[in-house]
């Protein structure tokens, strides 16, 4: 095997590693004996963390057709922090959160005891300070290393050439992403998350039917 096929093996294990605790966590969520207080928001960003893995593994063979050691670290940095943020995107099944009950759309909600267990509420899971800057840092980080990635993959093969629109568009997630981090608005969450929805489905689609 040459040196790009051992680098595309080692990143799609981690790929296969990813959806598999992806799935994982909400085969966790619909256990018959699980109560689970759903919201449609971390299902979402589960969907997203989907797309976002299969367009990320199916763009990296094209970079790594003349792959070198000197961005395999970027690369490699880049999938796992993607591992990462699939882990974070669901609760695992003893996480708990107790806050006092708000009125507001995005505040936090406290869990419901339902006879001897306490359901897993995931709006309360969603909108918790840790998992905001937990999980949208993740994906922040996870934009940086691979645009670094990106660059140096460029600059090997052709000379260094940034390209300014893929620049503007992971800077624009990267705000995206920040904004989500830092607010626990319901209103600002809601639309912000069903347009990288839209987005990161539309993408994955014409990257894997256009490659």
């Amino acid at each position: 095997m040459s040196q790009p096929e051992y680098i595309a093996a080692l990143l799609s294990i981690i790929v296969g590693l990813a959806l598999t605790d992806l799935a994982r966590s909400f085969r966790e969520l619909v256990r018959p004996q699980r109560k689970v207080n759903w919201h449609w928001l971390p299902l979402l960003w589960a969907a997203n963390m989907f797309f976002l893995a299969i367009q990320l593994w199916w763009n990296s063979f094209t970079l790594l057709t003349e792959a070198t050691s000197t961005f395999f670290f970027p690369f490699l940095l880049t999938f796992l922090l993607l591992y990462l943020a699939c882990a974070f995107a669901l609760p695992d099944p003893g996480w708990r959160k107790s806050q006092p009950r708000g009125d507001a759309p995005g505040s936090k909600v406290s869990i419901e005891t339902l006879g001897t267990e306490p359901s897993l509420d995931l709006k309360a899971f969603h909108f918790s300070k840790a998992h905001r800057r937990w999980f949208f840092g993740i994906l922040i980080g996870s934009l940086v290393a691979g645009q670094v990635g990106t660059q140096v993959a460029r600059a090997l093969a052709e000379g260094f050439s940034a390209s300014r629109v893929e620049m503007l568009l992971n800077g624009g997630a990267a705000a995206l992403l920040g904004t989500l981090g830092l607010t626990d608005r319901w209103w600002v969450h809601a639309p912000l998350s069903v347009l990288s929805f839209l987005f990161l489905v539309r993408s994955t689609v014409l990257t894997v039917l256009g490659g």
